[in-house]
């Protein structure tokens, strides 16, 4: 079981503010005959048009951009939000430099860089961060996170969908020292899908699911989970549910400095979430089909006194069905 350890969890997806985009694009090519023709459903995958830098909130408070980070030429609005929320020393815009990992915005305890192939490298430095190690579970933590959101990907219109992106752990130490608790300390690098039930006939219209898909924690053998989990969020009032590690990425170890491939067919994931669900007594009368995916976000919980480094690269959500075509 996921040994989560949230009191008010991730970021809570009412500041989507989503710009119109283009057609998504098409591509080729099949995945073992599954999928002949695929769209590509993200806005801008690998971050082209930069992030919104959102001030640090509470949870649950709506963010508001104070600066937006380019990582190359151009004005495009961005469809990328970076975050530290839920603590009260938040990033700064910091200085933009040329170093290792490419265009890089670095205050010293927070950095994110991207490269000219769209690796994404997000570092926390949280024995900066921290004055001492949290006591209580209660305390708030550091959430270093990058969000976006999608449009009109409703699931009854695609006979198949799937997400994908690739993650490297550069760095996970812990410098908590003796105060350390796997109770209240950890360091996770998580991925969430956030899907809302838009089907205006089903007793559950418009309730929300946090899906978890792929998550590093320091607490597990190599990082990761070998068991689904199913809990309830405080902080959101929304279920989550976490899939099996090993099962997406096809490893028992994130810790090898190695990139390993997460890929999840969220229509299938989606139905053995609602099949958790159910036996929580949640979502009673959901199906799959009811459920519109309406973002997703990415990044560091850090709990615990860790220095953390990781990589993130090819994002992509593909559908079979042209949805921006049925949209219009």
């Amino acid at each position: 079981m996921k040994k989560f350890i949230l009191a008010c969890s991730i970021l809570a997806f009412a500041l989507f503010s989503c710009s119109g985009t283009d057609k998504k694009k098409e591509t080729g090519g099949s995945d073992g005959g599954f999928i002949k023709k695929s769209y590509e459903q993200f806005p801008d995958p690998k971050i082209d048009n930069g992030m919104a830098l959102l001030a640090p909130f509470a949870v649950n408070a709506v963010g508001v951009p104070v600066d937006t980070l380019r990582f190359e030429d151009g004005d495009s609005d961005p469809t990328w939000h970076l975050c530290c929320w839920n603590f009260e020393n938040g990033l700064s815009k910091g200085i933009r430099t040329d170093a290792r990992y490419g265009v890089t915005f670095d205050d010293g305890t927070y950095s994110i860089s991207r490269d000219d192939k769209g690796v994404i490298t997000m570092s926390v430095i949280a024995s900066k961060a921290y004055d001492k190690p949290r006591t209580e579970g209660s305390q708030p933590w550091i959430n270093f996170l990058i969000e976006t959101s999608f449009e009109n990907i409703e699931l009854r219109k695609c006979t198949n969908l799937v997400f994908s992106y690739d993650l490297l752990i550069l760095r996970c130490d812990n410098k908590t020292g003796d105060a350390y608790s796997t109770n209240i300390h950890a360091a996770q690098c998580l991925t969430y899908l956030y899907l809302r039930n838009t089907n205006p006939e089903s007793e559950d219209y418009m309730k929300s699911l946090w899906l978890g898909v792929g998550s590093f924690d320091n607490r597990d053998n190599g990082g990761v989970s070998l068991q689904p989990s199913t809990m309830w969020d405080v902080g959101t009032s929304t279920y989550m549910y976490g899939l099996a590690d090993d099962r997406l990425f096809n490893t028992t170890d994130l810790l090898d400095n190695k990139w390993h491939t997460c890929k999840v067919y969220v229509k299938t994931v989606v139905k053995d979430a609602i099949r958790s669900l159910k036996e929580h007594g949640y979502m009673k009368t959901s199906v799959p089909d009811d459920f519109t995916v309406m973002g997703m976000n990415y990044g560091w919980e850090i709990p615990g006194v860790f220095d953390v480094c990781s990589q993130v690269r090819n994002f992509s959500l593909v559908s079979d069905t042209d949805l921006q075509a049925l949209s219009e």
